[in-house]
């Protein structure tokens, strides 16, 4: 596993606090899902039943796949399901600046064009900054759907399952590839240049979880993007899932796609985000 310490930016603060909760199915983030058989769908009309689940592609059921918050979750769905936002349209995952408790903007270290931004929003049923939404998006979690079908093994708390699963930074679509990275609650910097992996048992976020009776993976981790008035309005990075343990196979790329907003518009969408935190705080 690759990882560096970031400290001279002051790039932590409080906002990164306000969501570090411990491992929980009750957690209030919305992670991508590390699963396996991409191609197996329930009918969504009755998840629980398995007569009406479909499998396009039986030779997959041993591949891993990383994907969004499914058409039923109850408080945030998300748009374009399996990947976060339709990519016919607009991106759904939004940019803002990070900045210092005291509101400051954060400029790179050795080129002051730069600064930082983040993906950070509440999204849920009734769109952006719903107050009963969750924030988007933190991390990695393992797949626990219906029919458990897209589950990892591991049913049984006293003995662990051999998977190792691992994340693979694959590209950015970021003319300088330094100007991407992602990072863990203790400030902790990972994947920050291409092909760099971060395997979850490094950091024991391979762990029994009591609520679903399953061995999982639980891993909060931001995402950071140094970014310059020249942007386009849309950046794109790509990951795959591997299996260090060699029960799965690895995943196909998984891009996530993020909009990057209009300076005008940078105003407001940091006292949106602002707003939408202080009211889940209270």
């Amino acid at each position: 596993m690759k990882s560096t310490t970031i400290t001279a930016c002051g790039v932590a603060c409080a906002f990164a606090m306000l969501f570090a909760t411990p491992a929980s199915a009750d957690c209030p983030v919305a992670h991508t899902h590390v699963g396996v058989n991409p191609t197996w769908r329930p009918d969504w009309s009755d998840p629980g039943n398995p007569a009406l689940a479909t499998d396009s592609d039986t030779s997959d059921d041993n591949k891993l796949w990383l994907f969004s918050l499914p058409p039923v979750h109850e408080t945030a769905p998300t748009p374009g399901w399996p990947a976060w936002g339709d990519p016919t349209a607009e991106p759904f995952l939004q940019l803002v600046p990070e900045t210092t408790p005291g509101g400051d903007t954060i400029a790179k270290p050795g080129d002051a064009t730069k600064t930082l931004y983040t993906c950070r929003f509440i999204y849920g049923l009734n769109g952006y900054d719903d107050p009963d939404g969750i924030q988007h998006l933190d991390g990695w979690h393992s797949a626990l759907g219906p029919q458990g079908v897209w589950n990892l093994a591991g049913g049984d708390e006293n003995n662990e399952p051999a998977w190792d699963i691992g994340i693979q930074r694959v590209g950015t679509s970021l003319a300088d590839s330094t100007d991407f990275f992602m990072m863990l609650p203790d400030d902790t910097v990972v994947l920050d240049t291409d092909s760099s992996t971060y395997k979850f048992s490094d950091c024991g976020e391979k762990i029994w979880e009591e609520d679903d009776s399953a061995w999982v993976i639980h891993s909060h981790m931001n995402f950071y993007f140094w970014l310059d008035n020249s942007q386009l309005n849309e950046i794109a990075v790509i990951f795959t899932a591997y299996d260090a343990g060699g029960v799965y196979e690895a995943s196909d790329p998984f891009t996530f796609r993020f909009a990057v907003p209009e300076p005008g518009a940078l105003m407001l969408l940091a006292v949106a985000g602002l707003l939408a935190m202080r009211r889940r705080a209270q």
